[in-house]
């Protein structure tokens, strides 16, 4: 159920959906097959409602302060082109998609201040101009956590908060649309006709832009609420238009329906080690295997690989897939994430600068901490008892990556 600052009545999702199983329909010929049209999982909002984060009202009191009689206002995260509003005394007024839209000063100070919200007008008032607004935020009863849309740059596409993590990175010279676009950089080419498996749908930009590239699209999505954050998130829109298949169940649960050698490309974006932990687990990248083509690709979100915890994280995932019988696996440093393949596999040049092996990368921070065991036995002296620690050191390592 939607929880706002203002409560709507709650949302129905649609009767086609299927909790823990995909729509039945045959893949024994992916190159005839026909594809979609789907029924969206929900109704498109029409019309959609005129959306302000704080980058546009913080440019509406600067116009105020200057004595300015209109400013332009993005209420779609520059979907469309911006509005042109009039400065009143009041407060902001203008028309949007034909209808009269109202934003008091009082609420226009409000909204500036929240650098983490997205508001629209009050849903359970039929007209944009009451004046009054609420924050968009949900608590999910499917995982009892709190998702809220989130503005991530001035002139960008919004991310989610999911128990408060970020869905996206964005921040210098990185945004949601480019983090998705790295992602699947990395799985390149997606060519025409491709089938595609994205797992953990989020705010649907994975499969969305893998639609636009001609691929057909399967998405899995455990949590519903984050199906009613894409309905008002105007970048969303590509998941209700028929073209993608939207599954729902835990993703663990869901490839275990699919066929062997089903997928082209594979995109599995999980939230956190702690918040889904069987989505790292070798037997779920056992089932990845299964349903991946002979010569496919399979890339993991894990995060930055260089932090600690992300370190951390890319060595588990790259043992557990290799457990799982990849016989190919590299961190991609740039996607931030783990391209495998059944074979041998190579990082995109373009979607990566400077990455190493993963074999190599983990073989290099072993050896870091194999220089604390063994700098004390050297610590003493320098010349041959320095080299005969460090030749021991990459002994003990180099026997360990065999």
């Amino acid at each position: 159920m939607l929880a706002r600052v203002a409560l709507s009545p709650p949302l129905a999702l649609a009767s086609h959906r299927p909790s823990s199983a995909r729509s039945a329909k045959s893949t024994s010929d992916d190159a005839i097959a026909p594809w979609g049209p789907f029924a969206p999982p929900l109704e498109p909002l029409s019309p959609r409602p005129p959306l302000l984060v704080h980058f546009d009202a913080r440019a509406a009191l600067a116009a105020r302060a200057a004595s300015a009689q209109t400013v332009e206002i993005s209420f779609d995260f520059y979907k469309t082109a911006p509005t042109l509003a009039s400065v009143t005394e009041r407060g902001l007024e203008c028309a949007w998609l034909s209808r009269a839209v109202f934003a008091p000063w009082s609420v226009v100070e409000s909204v500036a201040e929240d650098e983490r919200g997205v508001f629209e007008p009050d849903p359970a008032l039929a007209e944009w101009n009451s004046g009054r607004w609420s924050k968009i935020v949900s608590f999910s009863e499917d995982t009892s956590r709190a998702v809220s849309l989130m503005p991530s740059g001035a002139r960008t596409w919004p991310t989610a908060l999911v128990a408060g993590f970020s869905m996206h990175r964005f921040g210098i010279d990185v945004d949601p649309r480019e983090d998705t676009a790295k992602k699947l950089g990395a799985v390149a080419p997606i060519r025409p006709g491709a089938r595609v498996l994205d797992i953990c749908t989020g705010l649907a930009y994975t499969c969305s832009m893998a639609a636009e590239r001609g691929a057909r699209v399967t998405t899995i999505e455990l949590d519903s609420t984050m199906t009613k954050m894409c309905r008002m998130n105007p970048h969303s829109e590509a998941l209700f238009s028929g073209n993608i298949e939207q599954l729902y169940g835990n993703g663990a649960d869901v490839v275990k329906t699919f066929a062997d050698a089903e997928f082209d490309r594979i995109i599995t974006d999980p939230p956190t080690f702690a918040l889904a932990g069987e989505l790292y687990s070798s037997e779920f990248y056992a089932e990845l295997k299964r349903v991946l083509k002979p010569k496919g690709k399979l890339y993991h979100y894990i995060g930055d690989p260089k932090s600690s915890s992300g370190s951390t994280v890319a060595a588990g995932v790259v043992r557990r897939l290799k457990l799982a019988g990849f016989g190919g696996v590299e961190i991609d440093y740039d996607a931030h994430g783990i391209i495998a393949a059944h074979d041998h596999i190579k990082v995109n040049r373009s979607s990566s600068r400077g990455a190493l092996r993963a074999d190599d990368r983990l073989r290099a921070d072993d050896r870091l901490r194999a220089d604390k065991h063994f700098r004390g036995a050297a610590k003493s002296g320098r010349g041959r008892a320095m080299r005969d620690a460090r030749a021991d050191r990459d002994d003990v390592v180099d026997d360990f990556h065999r």
